[in-house]
């Protein structure tokens, strides 16, 4: 668990992964959270992988797809286990968010795990259907922005 919180003065940003170390960053944040063996990277248009910077520091990771209907998909979202614990993941929603409304898109869905859906609904979001393919055990979440 980190030991610093959101509310010390840490810069954070969320960006693309720039280089080959970023992308290990993102590979390895996701790989720690979710056991995931290291996939291809997706170049596929409306695909976009972020990094949550807290200073220099590579943090959490995150995939925001454009669905090209007004709303953005919200994929892996994942904080680093070490800087669990922190506020870091409401810092990088927050962020990712903004990242959505710059897309254009009105609304931000994930599917959640029943264990993170309380997380997503003290953030704001509803549980909601909006993909008809979605297998059972996860929870659709929908949340619409300003």
């Amino acid at each position: 668990m980190s030991s610093s919180t959101p509310r010390e003065q840490h810069y954070y940003r969320l960006d693309r992964p720039q280089c080959a170390k970023d992308w290990q960053a993102w590979h390895g944040i996701r790989r720690k959270v979710f056991h995931l063996p290291r996939p291809e990277q997706d170049d596929r248009p409306g695909i976009h992988p972020l990094l949550l910077w807290r200073d220099d520091e590579p943090i959490g990771a995150i995939q925001v797809d454009d669905l090209h209907n007004a709303a953005a998909a919200l994929r892996l979202v994942a904080i680093d286990p070490a800087h669990q614990g922190g506020g870091h993941g409401r810092v990088m929603l927050q962020r990712a968010e903004e990242f959505v409304k710059n897309l254009g898109c009105r609304k931000a869905v994930v599917y959640a795990t029943p264990e993170a859906a309380g997380f997503y609904a003290q953030a704001g979001y509803d549980e909601e259907d909006w993909d008809d393919m979605c297998m059972g055990g996860i929870v659709q979440m929908l949340k619409k922005l300003d």
